[in-house]
């Protein structure tokens, strides 16, 4: 019997027993590690390498910027709802004076037209946006506890920022430049621009200088 079982076929011992396989297995495993990759298995690994990162990566980099563009577009659905609802609450009170605080939101004050112009009092002129503090004070009474925003005097100020948005007062209006994406000379950025005048919100871009 025992003369009988050393002729049988491997694969009815391995059925039996499962050693045998086990140690072809590991043997092959050792072998692996002992020889290491052919140079044509490296090979197709780095081709398939470079396929993921040509297919992959412009995918990740259209993500980043689809997230950039719904952020603005956020921002800009939020500062027109925000400025409607100004306007709506300056006609429940009764279409109050100029220059007038509205208290429902952080005390900005409105214009002529019903529409806000910052919280500084600029009765002493058109009772309007008068500079870039006013246009930063209206975007955080609109969007408190929103984006971080900050003001500077012209355009070429902009460059550099480090603030999601960086505000340039365009009297008697005020544009908002998305500058979390990008802040260099040169680059192409979303532009919110507010119409004091008519309370309405719009979207292009521009290059900064």
């Amino acid at each position: 019997m025992l003369a009988l079982g050393v002729f049988l076929p491997l694969s009815s011992r391995c059925a039996k027993t499962g050693y045998a396989w086990r140690v072809i297995v590991m043997g092959a495993i050792m072998q692996r590690i002992q020889y290491g990759f052919s140079i044509v298995e490296l090979i197709v690994v780095m081709v398939l390498l470079g396929i993921l990162a040509a297919t992959a990566l412009p995918r990740f980099i259209d993500i980043d910027s689809d997230a950039h563009t719904a952020a603005v577009e956020g921002v800009m659905g939020g500062l027109q709802t925000g400025i409607s609802l100004f306007h709506a609450q300056w006609i429940a009170d009764g279409k109050p004076a100029a220059n007038t605080q509205i208290a429902e939101f952080n005390n900005l004050r409105v214009n002529a037209a019903g529409f806000p112009y910052g919280t500084a009092d600029n009765s002493g002129g058109a009772s309007t946006v008068a500079n870039s503090g006013d246009c930063q004070s209206v975007f955080q009474g609109i969007l408190p506890g929103g984006p971080t925003i900050t003001q500077v005097a012209a355009t070429a100020n902009v460059v550099g920022s480090t603030s999601d948005f960086t505000t340039v007062e365009t009297a008697p209006d005020c544009t908002y430049y998305y500058t979390a994406d990008s802040s260099v000379s040169g680059a192409t950025v979303p532009l919110l621009t507010y119409t004091s005048g008519t309370g309405i919100v719009t979207l292009d871009s521009t290059t900064l200088p």
